[in-house]
């Protein structure tokens, strides 16, 4: 019974760490990585990723292509 307890007390805190959310990365994390924002843009239309990780990598691929658009428009 006693180790059982102990057991319980040793792993709680770990189990309780494995649940928590990661943090989400930024904008500039994914303007960093624009392969992986684009593939959690797309997880995100199908409805397999959520969060605030949308956002970020909504924001980062739009400032891409913007500025991608710009530089074609000004020729270079």
């Amino acid at each position: 019974m006693m180790m059982k307890l102990f057991l319980a007390v040793l792993m709680g805190p770990l189990v309780l760490t494995a649940c928590a959310q990661a943090v989400p990365r930024s904008s500039e994390y994914f303007a960093a990585h624009l392969d992986e924002a684009r593939r959690i843009v797309a997880g995100c239309r199908d409805g397999t990723v959520r969060g605030e990780e949308c956002a970020n990598a909504a924001r980062a691929v739009e400032e891409a292509d913007a500025k991608e658009r710009f530089r074609r428009f000004r020729g270079r």
